[in-house]
């Protein structure tokens, strides 16, 4: 390969890689603004839904959680989503499914109502992602 080619080829690529830049950064602006906006919604749907026994900080001190008991009459316990350490050990597909199909899907609570039925996979998606900002190292 010549010099000169070696040359028009290094400035046509860099002729491309300059003008992608910009179609990147605006795709990465977007993402990140609908992904705020998914989280601001998602935030809107724990509130409604997920607070009333995991507690506005997740740390399942909702206000129902005193109410649920097992057939013995015992308070059943509601996860810690605050906890890092056992949250760290659940996945995004496990967390995924346990919302959209319920705890018993998940081998847990029965009382953990399943949300398939009451929001799109993206919705359960989202609060999945706001479920994660719960915890604070």
């Amino acid at each position: 390969m010549t010099k000169s080619l070696r040359t028009k080829i290094r400035s046509r690529l860099w002729i491309w890689t300059a003008s992608a830049i910009p179609a990147v950064a605006a795709l990465a602006l977007i993402s990140t603004t609908a992904r705020a906006a998914d989280l601001t919604s998602a935030a809107s749907s724990y509130t409604d839904t997920c607070a009333k026994c995991h507690g506005p900080a997740g740390k399942g001190d909702g206000p129902k959680a005193a109410e649920l008991k097992d057939k013995e009459g015992k308070p059943v316990a509601i996860g810690d989503l605050s906890d890092c350490a056992k949250m760290a050990k659940v996945t995004d597909d496990d967390m995924f499914k346990e919302l959209k199909e319920g705890g018993a899907s998940m081998g847990k609570s029965k009382f953990m109502t399943p949300y398939g039925d009451a929001m799109e996979d993206d919705e359960i998606k989202a609060l999945v992602a706001y479920v994660r900002t719960l915890c604070k190292k």
